[in-house]
């Protein structure tokens, strides 16, 4: 039993009026009933313990391991994606390298960099369910510094006439122009929900089989019990039973250690081992409730179950299709709509580079490459360039295949004319007549 300091007050303070109130003869008690009172007073305050529901907040969560590795494997995942601006051009797009905003995601301030910046907002948002980074613009109102802050010194305001501020923890009212907010899953538009927080219940239940994992082991787990004893013993044996009991049964040191019992007492087990109330069934099954409210694939929190070297692959891309990408295009639309100015809408836009995790293996890739090179699609340099190669002079040519042509080319072609085969027996005559 874990003994708080509230709770040793409350003891204290109870045993101590009944104490009194025997001293100062209130009330004759005997000393059996005061010892009734005050084991009493230890069940009552055990129960109120144990009976408590476990509150977990959006930082306590990292606690459980599944949570842990979800908001680390989708922070860090976003934070090594590769992010570019792009100008469209009339052959399609290039990369604006000097634009000042491409740079700014680069090295957001003097200290952070642009995995820290992506990384700060995702551990938020998947946390409290809104991330938020403060731009600072120059005179000529181009960002030059981003801001990290942390959703407890800001709260999102929507006014009566639809203008939406976000407030500090300073009191300041900020545009909406002004803060990059990756939020989640929202209900009002303008504010997101904090996984935690909805789900704050179902957690809970991971902390209590953690919880109760703990105490079983801590304990001994096997001293779950009672013990019979075919008469009455003395209050002087019985003392004597229960502290040797204790000693011999308590700590992780004494777990499955025999019991030495005397005068005709035996023990017999009535609690539930953890293996028949399916102790380990329910952690697991926590574990794979934490991915499914992530959207993460089991097997990349270590949940191999049902994993098969067939569905590993395709869990992979399923994880960048439909639980990645929702979270990107929320951050390229904020870096596009208050990163650019409204005269760069048309020119200008972010998008984020997939092709590392979208990759199969080398067979697949292989016979992708392949493809699309014969059918003109793709240059070497272009494939080279995918594979983190090199280009090499020449390789930029275009190539199809020699037996393939266009509609164009088929039907203006000219018919060529069958050239005529002679016949056998003129062919026949004119060997008899070199005889």
């Amino acid at each position: 039993m874990e003994i708080t300091v509230s709770r040793l007050l409350n003891l204290i303070s109870s045993i101590h009026n009944l104490a009194s109130s025997f001293s100062r003869g209130e009330k004759r008690m005997t000393s059996s009933e005061f010892e009734s009172a005050v084991n009493q007073t230890l069940l009552a305050d055990t129960v109120s313990d144990n009976t408590k529901a476990v509150y977990v907040s959006e930082e306590g969560s990292l606690a459980i391991s599944a949570v842990w590795a979800c908001v680390r494997i989708l922070s860090e995942t976003v934070g090594t994606l590769p992010i570019h601006l792009y100008k469209r051009t009339s052959n399609g797009r290039e990369k604006a390298k000097g634009h000042p905003c491409s740079l700014l995601l680069q090295k957001p301030n003097s200290y952070l960099t642009r995995f820290a910046l992506m990384h700060h907002l995702m551990i938020c948002c998947t946390l409290w369910g809104n991330g938020y980074a403060r731009i600072h613009r120059d005179k000529f109102f181009r960002p030059v510094r981003l801001q990290l802050l942390h959703p407890y010194d800001i709260e999102p305001i929507l006014t009566y006439d639809d203008e939406l501020f976000y407030r500090d923890k300073t009191g300041l009212f900020i545009p909406c122009y002004d803060i990059i907010h990756l939020k989640g899953i929202s209900t009002d538009g303008y504010k997101g929900k904090s996984p935690i927080a909805v789900h704050r219940d179902n957690l809970s239940l991971s902390v209590s089989a953690q919880r109760y994992g703990e105490k079983f082991f801590n304990q001994g787990g096997n001293m779950s019990g009672v013990f019979k004893y075919p008469s009455t013993l003395k209050p002087e044996a019985y003392k004597r039973l229960k502290n040797d009991l204790i000693a011999q049964s308590t700590g992780l040191h004494n777990a499955h250690t025999p019991l030495l019992l005397e005068g005709g007492m035996t023990y017999e087990r009535i609690s539930i081992p953890p293996e028949d109330a399916q102790f380990i069934a329910t952690r697991k099954f926590q574990k794979t409730e934490i991915a499914t409210i992530y959207g993460v694939p089991p097997h990349m929190i270590a949940d191999l179950e049902r994993a098969t070297n067939n569905n590993i692959e395709h869990q992979g891309m399923e994880f960048v299709q439909y639980c990645l990408l929702p979270y990107l295009v929320r951050l390229e639309e904020e870096f596009n709509r208050k990163l650019l100015r409204e005269d760069e809408f048309e020119d200008y836009y972010f998008l984020f580079g997939l092709n590392g995790l979208l990759r199969g293996d080398a067979k697949t890739r292989s016979e992708y490459y392949k493809n699309m090179n014969l059918i003109g699609a793709m240059s070497a340099n272009e494939i080279r360039t995918l594979e983190d190669m090199n280009s090499y002079e020449g390789g930029d040519t275009y190539f199809v295949q020699a037996n393939m042509q266009t509609i164009e080319n088929a039907v203006l072609q000219p018919v060529q004319e069958p050239v005529p085969v002679a016949e056998n027996n003129d062919t026949n005559e004119d060997d008899n007549e070199k005889d």
